[in-house]
């Protein structure tokens, strides 16, 4: 009887949670258009479509059930499903915390194991990167819902080593790979915790169950040929057949990021993912957290290394090259447990110590603990209200009205070849119906078709898309429309197919038929549109400083600053990096464009400082260890210029213009057999290339 008053406590508490946190995310939840992903994500939501590698089969499915709530615009419905499962997972990790404790203290008194519980798990729910994602259209919050699920039903599986517990894991498994395909990497996790708790009850019978019931959860990638061979507005990587399902799912086009590792970036991520515990909890948290995986540990070694790995898994995978603290929220669950745990041990020592130590102490052994949780609530309430103000986004229209701003830009069936901005265009048009005479032509589709998708004339029916493959499909398109239609490029975007074509339009790049000078009114009247967007909206940006938002101008400013470099217009290009800098400060890229820009007026030693200050930022940034080695070549530097080309190509071994550059400074130094070398090399990587011609020359100028 005791037992089942116990249970229905703990599930009356998780409930009240999910509740409680799904009331406090809701309240801040953003309330359409998101930058980035979301966009992107609320169209295949909406439509059934393929999302980007390797696909989100499962979060597709259950987003779509969203779509049919008889309230708000299809972007807030599919930001509700952050929220819904934000909140859900606050509820199972406190499932799963209470399941840790009773494991571990099998306690007499209860109530102070649901306290502890909760008042840990209530700072989960207030946690920063937790937060951020609930109130927005992403994959993660549904994700480490099976994470966190697949550790309770394997804990709750230990009281009688349920086999029934086994199987539910083994299917939720297989189901969460189609929330991200970076579950696959829990295996080892997965297969260590069976070794250590249930390796004496396995038999090929049960082993070949279980592997059943992962394959039947991850069958739902089927969701991808099917829905691919009706070729919805979103159809990455076209995956309706086996080579091109493989590619898309092993994520073929960030497969160079995939087994890459640089020290200095490890170094940098881990010094900040320490960093952002503080962020996350608060000082007092962080102590009661490693003081209660202290405990844990000596209490219990198995459970708690089981569980740390389990949800270390993907940090050891993302550490090495991911700054973002989203992939790590499996690692703060992982920490909340450790919170519950410290709480527990203090409140029962300082029980036990007033019982058994202090006479008369049973007043004592009520209020001690009493002022103790009370100054926890206080402070959960205060951190609460801290990270309420940095991930309020209950009144964040901006995103919306930005694109909507950039298309409004655009004439009339125009076409505009986009990147950043190709998921917010594409969420307007698709689910909003907003300028549908508009192409939005997808510049990852042009030059990388073998893992976005082939552009047709199916996708883009309001243009001409000539009969030509491969990256020279871009060139193609726009000749044979440029007459017909007005074109447009994204500045956010890094790669320029016509560059010398492009002209300043706002927040665009316009496009003309030919090269032309850039003229003081266009250059005033692309001012006049920037300056108009940002005074209309400067209200919501000072209250709120959305960081993806300064990500997106940041990006735009620098790419524009570019823009006006290679124009020969060093001050305009000037005033641009000081807006970037002023908006995100130490940003390695932005300080890269001061170097570059000082390096054009010779001011070689300002420029080195901003180059070198960039690169401490950022050490994997390849870019500035190029401009630096340029830098010192022309300087005559040679032995330094070697020393940064050297850099680079251990990073990137194919760009030629490195090995040309190389070779001008191994033959400045008299190191010929090095020289011709480096030119050889130049001369494969781009053979019918101007540089390959000059490196032909340079070549037999060295061997005469």
């Amino acid at each position: 009887m005791i037992q089942n008053n116990f249970y229905f406590r703990k599930v009356t508490i998780s409930v009240a949670l999910f509740f409680l946190s799904f009331i406090l995310f809701i309240s801040t939840i953003c309330p359409n258009l998101y930058w980035r992903d979301a966009g992107e994500f609320q169209v295949v939501a909406y439509q059934l479509g393929i999302a980007h590698p390797a696909g989100s089969p499962l979060y597709a499915l259950t987003s779509k059930i969203f779509t049919f709530l008889p309230f708000g615009s299809i972007a807030f419905k599919v930001n509700l499903v952050s929220v819904f499962f934000a909140a859900f997972l606050v509820a199972i990790t406190f499932l799963l915390i209470t399941e840790c404790l009773e494991r571990v203290f099998f306690p007499q008194n209860k109530n102070v194991l649901l306290l502890s519980g909760t008042i840990a798990v209530s700072f989960l729910a207030v946690s920063n990167t937790l937060w951020c994602n609930a109130i927005q259209a992403e994959v993660y919050t549904l994700q480490n819902c099976f994470i966190a699920l697949i550790a309770l039903f394997l804990v709750r599986g230990l009281r009688n080593r349920e086999k029934n517990s086994l199987y539910v894991t083994a299917l939720l498994f297989g189901l969460s790979a189609g929330a991200h395909i970076i579950m696959i990497l829990y295996i080892p996790a997965l297969c260590f915790f069976l070794w250590l708790f249930y390796r004496k009850f396995f038999s090929p019978s049960k082993l070949g169950v279980i592997v059943m019931f992962v394959i039947l959860g991850a069958s739902i990638y089927l969701y991808l040929p099917v829905r691919s061979s009706v070729d919805p507005y979103y159809d990455w990587g076209n995956p309706e057949n086996i080579k091109n399902f493989m590619v898309h799912v092993t994520d073929r086009k960030d497969s160079s990021t995939h087994f890459s590792f640089s020290q200095e970036k490890f170094y940098q991520n881990l010094k900040k993912y320490g960093s952002s515990y503080f962020d996350e909890f608060s000082l007092l948290t962080i102590f009661l957290g490693l003081f209660g995986l202290t405990v844990f540990f000596r209490k219990n070694r198995p459970l708690m290394l089981g569980l740390a790995l389990l949800f270390f898994t993907q940090w050891f995978f993302f550490i090495r090259f991911w700054s973002s603290s989203t992939q790590h929220i499996p690692t703060f669950i992982f920490f909340t447990i450790g919170i519950a745990f410290g709480i527990y041990a203090i409140l029962h020592k300082i029980k036990t110590f007033a019982l058994q130590k202090i006479p008369f102490g049973g007043k004592l052994a009520f209020f001690l603990p009493t002022i103790v949780i009370t100054g926890l609530s206080i402070h959960l309430v205060s951190l609460g209200y801290i990270h309420i103000k940095t991930n309020n986004r209950a009144e964040y229209w901006t995103p919306f009205y930005f694109h909507q701003y950039l298309l409004d830009q655009i004439e009339f069936k125009g076409v505009l070849v986009s990147s950043f901005y190709h998921f917010g265009i594409g969420y307007l048009q698709q689910c909003e119906n907003y300028r549908p005479d508009i192409t939005d032509l997808f510049l990852s589709e042009i030059i990388s078709p073998d893992v976005f998708n082939k552009v047709s004339q199916k996708r883009y029916p309001l243009i001409k898309i000539p009969r030509v493959e491969g990256q020279k499909i871009g060139e193609a398109i726009i000749n044979a429309n440029i007459k017909t239609n007005a074109f447009y490029w994204d500045p956010a975007s890094f790669n320029y197919l016509v560059k010398q074509n492009i002209q300043p339009d706002g927040f665009l790049f316009s496009l003309t038929p030919s090269p032309q000078p850039i003229s003081q009114e266009k250059i005033n009247s692309h001012l006049e549109k920037m300056t108009k967007f940002f005074n209309d909206q400067s209200a919501g940006f000072a209250q709120i400083s959305d960081p993806e938002e300064v990500f997106y101008y940041t990006l735009i400013l620098i790419n524009y600053s570019k823009y006006f470099l290679d124009n020969k217009k060093q001050f305009l290009a000037l005033s641009y990096l000081k807006m970037a800098d002023h908006l995100d400060p130490d940003n390695a890229l932005v300080l890269n464009g001061f170097g570059s820009v000082y390096a054009t007026l010779g001011n070689v030693l300002t420029a080195e400082g901003y180059f070198k200050k960039a690169l401490d930022i950022d050490p994997d940034e390849i870019t500035i260890v190029q401009n630096l080695g340029q830098l010192y070549l022309d300087i005559k530097n040679y032995q330094q210029s070697i020393l940064y080309y050297q850099k680079y190509l251990a990073k990137n071994k194919k760009n030629p213009q490195i090995y040309y550059n190389m070779a001008i400074c191994f033959s400045k130094i008299g190191k010929m057999k090095e020289a011709r070398e480096a030119l050889q090399k130049a001369i494969i990587l781009d053979p019918e290339s101007i540089l390959a011609k000059n490196a032909k020359e340079k070549l037999s100028q060295i061997n005469n």
